[in-house]
């Protein structure tokens, strides 16, 4: 084959990365003020409940879950494949937030060939960390948010 016709390789655009990252961590501060491991905190938005746990803590780093515990089913079909199952990492010396995970994928690379057994799109992590980042903006601005420490549950 042709060497100009072949497309190039894509390029992860770190910059617009760490930015969505770093915005995440400051959208998950406003929505979690205190990383508590002892806490839930449950955000109900769109007709549907979502539980925020942090599920591992260290000195320099969290892991958040985000997951949906209830949901109107008359919303539409399928509203359990559009609503987070995701893992997150605050880095709190860096003060960036990064998706791990998402339902069925458990890492993300930084960047995919395309096409790919799973059709993930060469900027894939992009793209899952952008969405949390629209995400948490929407629990900002129209959820309701309740929260329980685990003991007195």
């Amino acid at each position: 084959m042709n060497k100009r016709f072949l497309k190039p390789k894509y390029q992860p655009d770190m910059l617009s990365l760490h930015r969505a990252c770093s915005s995440n961590y400051l959208l998950l501060l406003r929505l979690i003020p205190d990383f508590d491991q002892d806490k839930y905190y449950f955000y109900h938005l769109d007709s549907a409940c979502y539980q925020l746990h942090v599920i591992e803590q260290t000195q320099y780093t969290s892991v958040l879950s985000i997951d949906t515990i209830a949901n109107n089913v008359s919303l539409a079909e399928n509203v359990n494949e559009l609503t987070p199952q995701i893992k997150v990492r605050l880095y709190h010396d860096a003060q960036m937030a990064e998706v791990l995970a998402s339902r069925q994928i458990r890492y993300f690379k930084s960047r995919y060939d395309y096409p790919n057994r799973l059709m993930q799109q060469p900027d894939e992590k992009y793209q899952v960390n952008r969405f949390l980042g629209q995400w948490l903006k929407h629990c900002l601005e129209d959820g309701r948010v309740t929260s329980l420490n685990q003991g007195n549950s």
